[in-house]
């Protein structure tokens, strides 16, 4: 069930002059850690929440989190957030925010498991309703890239088209949480924020993500047989993802919904040949070998346009950088 608790009666429309504190949930996540760390860098208190045993996280996570209090938490009891917190005698200050990344599956995060995905949108809600209670200034619930993809893939008739993207019971339940989360904000009087953001690339992504794959080929020697690549795609790194965050949580306007990304989507096929510029393997580049049978984006379904004008994002790395950033990671973890 949802959690209930007492209303602050804080004006909702307020700027975030200072962000000092932050709870962060789904903090041993890829992003999640990289987002504690960048937040502790920056001279934030931060509460991470997680689903595992401190013991459990890998090594480089818990480095990632050094600094941080971190509470074995899993979001079905998010509701005992406020006991946790008293017993640990955290104080949540009067500029804290919440930041939802937690989200998972039965087998992974995007799993077709829809009683699964489904139980998120109700612990969104849930973690939205006590950080009201525990007196958080603000709430920003972060969804998926994938949902750009649903919203065209909903407008088929499925008795002509034959389209099947695999992530869509994880996305439409995104979906669900955002509109829910939107009304139950606007009932309880709290500020609140929808972020999406493209594909985050950097060391430590435990997903065999498409391009982390061809990077791996690239490196082993391996076979490269594509799809034609022609559908646009958008990559940014970890740092300016983490950057992208930071800045809609202090400078970001309630009510608003706002994409993280490159603000320069390409055809996915170019990212595949840049990277094969950087480390050619020798092997041929096969495009149009693998079908691929999806709805595809337009370039401004990645626009970082509001983004930009509220609170002057812009990145700092390009995709070269990025890719060599994380081919080094892999060369490095093989000789340690």
């Amino acid at each position: 069930g949802f959690c209930t608790g007492t209303k602050h009666s804080r004006g909702n429309k307020a700027d975030l002059k200072e962000m000092k504190k932050a709870i962060v949930s789904g903090s041993t996540g890829f992003i999640g850690a990289s987002f504690v760390e960048y937040l502790i860098q920056n001279g934030v208190e931060v509460l991470a929440l997680g689903r595992k045993e401190k013991k459990r996280i890998s090594n480089l996570r818990k480095q990632k989190l050094k600094g941080a209090v971190y509470l074995n938490l899993d979001m079905s009891r998010i509701c005992d957030l406020e006991c946790k917190i008293r017993e640990i005698k955290w104080d949540v200050s009067e500029d804290c925010i919440f930041f939802n990344l937690a989200w998972g599956g039965v087998d992974r995060l995007s799993d077709m498991n829809i009683e699964a995905q489904m139980q998120n949108v109700a612990w969104s809600i849930s973690a939205l309703e006590i950080s009201k209670s525990i007196g958080c200034k603000r709430f920003i619930q972060v969804g998926t890239m994938e949902e750009a993809f649903t919203y065209k893939y909903l407008e088929l008739n499925h008795r002509d088209h034959d389209e099947f993207n695999r992530h869509v019971i994880y996305s439409i339940a995104k979906i669900s949480a955002k509109h829910s989360l939107i009304l139950k904000a606007s009932e309880i009087g709290m500020d609140f924020i929808y972020v999406l953001h493209s594909h985050v690339m950097g060391p430590d992504d435990d997903k065999d993500s498409f391009l982390q794959v061809t990077l791996r080929k690239l490196i082993d020697g391996d076979e490269l047989v594509f799809s034609s690549g022609v559908q646009y795609f958008d990559v940014i790194s970890t740092k300016d993802c983490t950057h992208g965050y930071f800045l809609i949580c202090t400078k970001g306007v309630p009510g608003e919904e706002y994409w993280v990304g490159s603000g320069e989507p390409r055809r996915l096929r170019e990212y595949v040949e840049r990277m094969y510029k950087m480390f050619p393997s020798g092997q041929k580049m096969q495009f149009g070998k693998l079908p691929y049978n999806d709805v595809s984006l337009n370039p401004e379904d990645f626009s970082t346009e509001l983004l930009c004008r509220h609170t002057g994002y812009k990145p700092s790395m390009t995709y070269e950088q990025t890719v060599r950033e994380l081919h080094d990671s892999f060369v490095n973890s093989e000789y340690n």
